[in-house]
């Protein structure tokens, strides 16, 4: 499917999000934007305003509905919520960010075993398959247009490494992808012509 993918293709991480208790939220429910969120929303769709946005698609999450919103409203298109561009699964959900919040509980301890695969989660393969699956049927959708996917980290980054036609783990190459970020991928045949980030300046 990489092969053939032509267009122009915005991958955007939602906004920072409100989360007061620090823990690793992953697909809960109730996770909105925070104010600086909001306004790192904002910027993107400041930055895609004037792209020729034919396809905007987006995760159910609430956080990333919103960000896709902010992006809509420059433009005369609907979002396409599709559960594959969803945050990865993991079972760490609800746990504290802190290293003492995911050790303190030595039964977690085997789930951490292998951060390559991840073994507390969803794989970085399956993550792969389901984000290429949207995107493809996202840029047939667009006719032409360019295509925005609104995701979260883990699948921005897998997506992101897949398409560069590079299968290492994503926090290995430590790409950047900052809440309300885009990275743009000009691809012909999948080919990679272009690549740039852009980040919020809040």
């Amino acid at each position: 499917m990489i092969d053939t993918l032509t267009g122009t293709i915005h991958l955007v991480r939602h906004g920072e999000v409100e989360n007061p208790k620090g823990v690793i939220y992953g697909r809960l429910p109730g996770y909105n934007l925070s104010e600086r969120g909001e306004r790192q929303a904002r910027a993107a769709g400041e930055h895609l305003r004037k792209a020729d946005i034919g396809a905007l698609w987006a995760s159910p999450l609430e956080r990333a509905q919103e960000t896709a919103q902010a992006i809509a409203e420059h433009h005369p298109i609907e979002i396409t919520t599709d559960e594959r561009l969803i945050e990865s699964d993991s079972t760490l959900e609800g746990v504290g960010r802190t290293l003492w919040g995911v050790f303190r509980n030595p039964l977690r301890w085997w789930r951490l075993r292998n951060p390559l695969a991840p073994s507390w989660g969803e794989s970085f393969s399956d993550v792969r398959v389901r984000m290429l699956s949207a995107i493809g049927d996202a840029v047939r959708t667009a006719e032409g247009g360019e295509v925005v996917v609104v995701s979260h980290q883990t699948p921005v980054m897998v997506a992101r490494l897949a398409l560069t036609r590079s299968r290492r783990p994503p926090w290995l190459d430590r790409l950047p992808c900052e809440t309300g970020s885009v990275t743009t991928l000009v691809l012909d045949d999948g080919r990679v012509l272009s690549a740039n980030y852009f980040r919020s300046g809040d």
